[in-house]
C-alpha cells in the first residue's frame, strides 16, 4: 500500500518543528533558565532569610550572562551549559563586603563555591536544581532584589 505524501509532509513539518528549539537536556530549553531565581534551599533545608536582608538569588539573562546576590555580596558571570545537563558559571566576579552574620556567610559561601562548580541541572515542577558533589542548590522563581553597595 503506498504511503500518502500528505502523510510525508506532516512528517516532515513535526521534525522541522522538533528542531527550532535549542535544547539544553529533554527537560528544558535554554529560554526556560533566562528568568530571575530565589535560593530557597541548600541540601533539602529551607533558607530563611529575615527582613529587611535580601534573599540570594540570580538573574539569567538571554545571553546566559548572570547577575545576582549570594547573602553579602553581589556577583556576575557567564553560564556555561553542556548538552549531557550540566550548569557552572564561569568567570565569576563578587563585591567583597564584609558579612557579620555567620549563618549568611555560610550560604554565600556555599552558594558562590557551588555555581563555579559543574552543576547537574533539573527544572521539574517550577523548581530548578543544581546539584555538584557537594551541595544542592534549590531555586524558586521570583524577582530578585540585588542591593546597591553603600558608597
Amino acid at each position: 500500500m503506498p504511503t500518502k505524501p500528505w502523510l510525508w509532509t506532516v512528517i516532515l513539518f513535526i521534525v522541522a518543528l522538533l528542531g527550532c528549539e535549542e535544547k539544553v537536556t529533554a527537560g528544558f530549553a535554554v529560554k526556560d533558565l533566562q528568568d530571575s531565581w530565589l535560593l530557597i534551599k541548600i541540601d533539602g533545608k529551607d533558607i530563611t532569610i529575615t527582613e529587611p536582608r535580601t534573599p540570594p538569588g540570580m538573574q539569567i539573562g538571554a545571553d546566559l550572562k548572570v547577575a545576582g546576590f549570594s547573602g553579602c555580596n553581589r556577583f556576575f558571570g557567564q553560564v556555561e551549559l553542556t548538552p549531557k545537563s550540566k550548569f557552572r558559571i564561569t568567570a565569576m566576579g563578587t563585591t567583597k563586603m564584609a558579612c557579620i552574620q555567620n549563618e549568611l556567610a555560610t550560604i554565600e559561601s556555599t552558594m558562590t563555591k557551588s555555581l563555579q562548580k559543574w552543576n547537574s541541572i533539573a527544572l521539574e515542577n517550577n523548581l530548578l536544581t543544581l546539584t555538584s558533589e557537594q551541595h544542592i542548590l534549590t531555586f524558586t522563581p521570583g524577582e530578585i532584589s540585588v542591593p546597591e553597595t553603600p558608597q
